[in-house]
Parts: C-alpha cells; structure tokens; sequence
C-alpha cells in the first residue's frame, strides 16, 4: 500500500514537473517544431549575414546589410525552441531563381549538395564561403521569459512576412510592377513620375540612343550555379538622357535583378527629340548574363 501510495506521488511529481517545463516557455518546443520547422519563411528585410538579433517589434539590434530578395530573403526553418526570453530560429537559406517555362519563382539547387569541385583554388575557396554563409542563427528577444504562442506569433509577424502577405509589402520599388502583375493587383502598379512621349515615324519621336551602357556584373549564387538568362525592363529615359521609373518586367533571380537595375540606372543616352526638343520616352530594355 505504501508502495502504492510513493509510485502515485512520484508519478503526480512527474506530470507536475512536465506542465512546469511546458509553460516556462508558454508553448512548448513541440508545437514551435510542428509551426516552423520545414516551413519557408521571408523576411521583411533582406538582411545579410548569419547571424542576427532583433527586438520583439522587428527591429534589428546591430546593423546589417540589405541584399536581394531572391538570394538573402527566405530560408527554410531546421531548428526552433524558446529559451529565457529568446525564441531561436535555425534555418538554411533559399536560393530562388525565375522558370521560364511556369513563369513562376522557384527554389534553386542548394550548392551544399553539389559534388562538383571546382577546377581552381579561387572557385573552391569561393564556393565554400558560400555555402558557409547559407546557414542562419535567429534570435528574437521576447517580450518575457514566459511568452504566450500570441507574443510569439507577434514578435515572428514583426520579422517575416506573414502567411499569404504580399511581396509587395516588401520588395523595392523596382519590383512593385511585377508583383502587382503576378499578385492580380495592378492598382498597386507605380504611376510614372515622368509622362513619356510615344516612340515612332507617326509621332515623329526619335529614339534615344545609349551612349554609356556597362553590363552588370555576375552574383556569387548565379556564377557557382551557372545560372544565364535575360532580364526584360521597362524604364523612362527623360528629357537629359537619364534612366527613370525602372520596373523588372521579367525576371532571373539570384540577385541579377538588383545588379541590373543598379547598373542600368548609371546609364546615359542621347535623349529622344521631337524635332529639336529633348522629351521623355519609355523603352523596353534586354539585360543579358551570360558566362561563356
């Protein structure tokens, strides 16, 4: 009978000891692991780097560099648990790429999982940095040491986007046109700052010629995956020759979208005229990477 009585008390000790564990953090390990591990998530800022400490509103707690979107914004969750007050996120990034064929962004081979060895001690070096800096280390700090799954959720929305959000709520402005098209919201299309005049012999608009035009240069992501394509851009040349208004109209990925817009917008032309004047035209641009 007293054995009884002792295995009771040990076996209501246990339970006691497990609730006390499971609401030391408010939600339990388990239910963070079935939310988050596996799930791709975004985030609002496209930060670079490893590693990174933000404040329960979203903020970060040291400075970081912005990269873009296709390369630094996502990644796939591998690990998360909440420990005295800090909720820790593990996870590889994605890299994301453009399919000509869907029309859709899609996720890229992951160079970790290459077998390929690079023919050169500069490639080799620069491919293992890269991989080196896919893996992630999160650490948001909470608003206590005993959160609720609500101060969670809170304190995740404020960092990544949330489930069914918009990209455009987060991409730069360049990219607001073709997510406005993708998303099935041209409302929120950008309105041109400058009216351009239509090219052609009827409107008796000459076209604007380039007169300093560099190629843009190659990612790290793009150049160990052999990644080539072109990039299709709409853009205002005004009234000085300069590039304005620059929308990606179709895509690549793997940060060549950014590296395109930020080269092409040092571009110079001979403006378009009407007859003698100078006027602003919109134009179609190809921008093409290629590496052989």
């Amino acid at each position: 009978m007293k054995l009884n009585r002792f295995s009771g008390f040990c076996a209501l000790l246990l339970l006691l000891c497990v609730q006390a564990a499971r609401t030391q953090s408010g939600v339990t390990d388990e239910q963070l692991k079935s939310d988050y591990v596996g799930k791709v998530l975004t985030l609002r800022h496209f930060y670079q780097g490893n590693h990174f400490r933000f404040h329960s509103d979203g903020t970060l707690t040291s400075p970081a560099e912005i990269g873009p979107w296709t390369v630094e914004g996502q990644f796939t969750v591998k690990g998360i648990q909440a420990r005295g007050g800090l909720l820790e996120i593990k996870g590889r990034r994605i890299l994301v790429g453009f399919d000509f064929k869907t029309k859709h962004f899609q996720t890229m081979p992951d160079p970790a999982a290459s077998t390929e060895t690079p023919s050169s001690d500069a490639a080799r070096a620069e491919l293992e940095k890269f991989r080196q800096e896919r893996d992630l280390d999160i650490e948001i700090e909470l608003p206590s040491r005993n959160p609720s799954q609500a101060e969670i959720f809170a304190a995740v929305n404020a960092i990544f986007l949330g489930s069914g959000e918009s990209m455009l709520n987060v991409v730069p402005g360049y990219w607001v046109e073709y997510f406005a098209k993708s998303e099935g919201t041209p409302e929120k299309a950008p309105s041109l700052k400058v009216p351009p005049t239509f090219l052609g012999s009827s409107s008796g608009v000459t076209a604007p010629q380039a007169t300093f035009s560099p190629d843009p240069s190659y990612t790290v992501a793009a150049r160990i995956l052999k990644y080539q394509g072109i990039i299709l851009m709409s853009l205002v040349v005004d009234s000085t020759g300069t590039p304005t208004d620059i929308q990606i109209t179709k895509p690549l990925g793997l940060g060549l979208d950014e590296n395109a817009v930020a080269t092409v917008s040092t571009w110079k032309f001979n403006p378009a005229r009407k007859g003698a004047e100078p006027v602003p035209v919109k134009l179609t641009i190809e921008v093409e990477f290629r590496l052989y």
